[in-house]
């Protein structure tokens, strides 16, 4: 004879089970639903970062010769001085070393340059430069300074392969 214990328990069991899955059914199907509304979103979202990449690199050019001109353009105007100088590096917060890095020249060149009276004579490229300088702030000029350290870095690495 059966343990009726048992097969009370089984009986349970299986009806617990089904209980269960009816319970559990709707919120399945809403699962599914939600897993499929994320996988659409995160194609969309590839889509548009793909199309901004696209968009960014279409306008970083033009943007870029733009912006190059208007430097050319302030660089012709520029009459620099050493005290002039000294006040654009002490705004930036910067050694004499990395303002010349930032410019393009040694950081000799830069020390020279404070020394001097009067009006400094620099090269044009120097001079455009000096001129796209002007009007950043101190965190731009942070970000500059360690991007053209991390280019070198990959200069490097490139060159080591």
């Amino acid at each position: 004879m059966p343990n009726i214990a048992k097969v009370l328990r089984e009986e349970i069991q299986r009806l617990a089970k089904r209980q269960a899955r009816a319970e559990l059914r709707p919120v399945r199907r809403d699962n599914v639903r939600l897993k499929k509304i994320v996988a659409d979103l995160r194609r969309q979202m590839a889509a548009l970062k793909r199309t901004s990449r696209e968009l960014v690199k279409k306008v970083t050019p033009v943007v870029a010769i733009k912006e190059t001109e208007r430097a050319t353009a302030r660089a012709a105007k520029l009459r620099p001085t050493s005290k002039s100088l000294k006040t654009l590096r002490t705004r930036l917060g910067l050694t004499q070393a990395q303002f010349g890095k930032l410019l393009g020249v040694s950081g000799q060149a830069v020390a020279q340059w404070a020394t001097k009276e009067g009006r400094i004579r620099m090269r044009r490229a120097t001079l455009s430069t000096l001129a796209g300088i002007q009007n950043v702030g101190k965190r731009e000029a942070w970000r500059r300074l360690e991007g053209m350290v991390e280019s070198k870095r990959v200069r490097e690495t490139r060159r080591r392969r």
